[in-house]
């Protein structure tokens, strides 16, 4: 059992990023478009690349995949994510990663553990003994996890790669799993996430997932950023770190692969909109970058 759900903890990590409480992100620009699929052109690119804005995680029945992001994706010839979430290797790297150097009993008072437990044991049904060896980041992840009610999930990026796989083109990544556990650690540490989980409500969780949901199912690009960086979701470190940082690295990674080859970009939502967003940085950079309404 510990096995099975240590592989949920692995892929609701590297997908979902975990949860987070603070303050939220500065005024943005004139809102963008209502669309989820954005092409990218001009400065010199020898043909168009796509950018995709993914959520994660999503319902089975929530799941869609519009015709214009078919049509988008046979006109590249390289698909490129975050990182290769699929790729065993990676999924190894993260496990060994994920481990703690001391147990989590031994690094909290009995008191706080006790009480760590039964907010657990309250609200998800879990005992935090599942988690003593490992890093409390994959705690977090896993409560990303459960806040989806159905049983069934599905992963924008895994039918990417599946596309990719059946048309034999490249896979790449934005960045290394190195460089990702980085900005979550810094995102979330320990003190952090002890203080988000005297707050836990998993009822408000599945709430706030769901309204996030819909606004993606409708492509409200910057409601789906709103709901991602409220006060409720992510702390001004956790919105440096997980976003902003990596969004400005991205940006600066793009040019040369979208010159080698017409790339088809998979990134979570969040990381579109937003002053600081990637649709706004390839622009400030010179890129035409137009939604792709139908």
């Amino acid at each position: 059992m510990m096995h099975r759900l240590f592989k949920t903890v692995v892929l609701a990590l590297i997908t979902c990023g975990g949860i987070g409480r603070g303050n939220t992100a500065s005024a943005q620009s004139a809102p963008l478009e209502r669309s989820l699929l954005w092409e990218i052109s001009g400065k010199g690119l020898p043909a168009p690349s796509y950018l995709y804005g993914t959520i994660h995680m999503i319902c089975g029945n929530d799941f869609h995949m519009a015709d214009k992001i078919s049509k988008a994706f046979d006109q590249t010839s390289q698909l490129v994510l975050e990182i290769d979430m699929f790729d065993p290797a990676i999924v190894a790297q993260m496990e060994k990663a994920l481990v703690a150097d001391t147990p989590l009993s031994a690094r909290l008072s009995p008191q706080r553990y006790a009480l760590m437990d039964s907010l657990l044991q309250q609200q998800a049904g879990i005992s935090l003994q599942l988690f003593d060896n490992y890093k409390l980041v994959a705690l977090t992840s896993l409560l990303g996890r459960l806040s989806y009610t159905c049983d069934s999930l599905k992963v924008y990026e895994a039918e990417f790669k599946e596309m990719a796989v059946a048309k034999n083109i490249q896979i790449g990544s934005l960045e290394t799993l190195e460089e990702q556990m980085g900005y979550f650690y810094k995102a979330f540490p320990d003190d952090s996430i002890l203080a988000q989980l005297t707050e836990l409500d998993l009822k408000a969780m599945r709430t706030e997932t769901a309204r996030m949901v819909q606004y993606y199912r409708t492509e409200e690009l910057e409601q789906v950023y709103k709901s991602v960086t409220e006060e409720k979701s992510m702390s001004k470190d956790a919105l440096y770190w997980l976003l902003e940082a990596r969004n400005a690295n991205w940006v600066k990674r793009m040019p040369a692969m979208m010159k080698a080859h017409s790339t088809f970009f998979a990134v979570g939502a969040g990381h579109l909109a937003g002053d600081k967003g990637v649709i706004r940085l390839l622009r400030a950079n010179g890129y035409t970058v137009k939604p792709v309404l139908r």
